[in-house]
């Protein structure tokens, strides 16, 4: 389980705070060696701080955000919201999924969340 504390230093370490990266969250499935491997992956395309739930969630609606909306975002947020956990919300009919891990794609400037089913 990540918040948005460790996803701020992750961006700032890694993309050095780059406005202009796609955000992709990205499926991880164990395999029977017990390693996990790409199950898919899609590109995030909403945001929302749910202050009752102490969430960032992201989402796929028909939005266009970045790393620009994405730090944006959390540039206006109160420090007590820095510990608000990060989830994906895949749709309405599956519960939410924590993002246990960061990555980046320099080449295709993809800033990943990555997520286990």
């Amino acid at each position: 389980m990540k918040y948005i504390i460790d996803m701020i230093d992750d961006i700032r370490e890694n993309i050095q705070n780059s406005k202009e990266y796609t955000l992709v969250a990205m499926l991880l499935k164990e395999n029977t060696s017990e390693n996990f491997q790409n199950a898919g992956e899609k590109v995030i395309s909403s945001l929302f701080i749910d202050h009752d739930t102490k969430q960032l969630q992201l989402g796929f609606a028909d939005e266009n955000d970045t790393t620009k909306e994405l730090l944006e975002l959390v540039d206006s947020l109160q420090m007590q919201a820095m510990m608000y956990e990060l989830v994906v919300k895949i749709s309405n009919e599956h519960p939410l999924m924590p993002v246990i891990g960061f990555g980046e794609n320099h080449e295709e400037k993809q800033y990943i969340f990555f997520l286990t089913a």
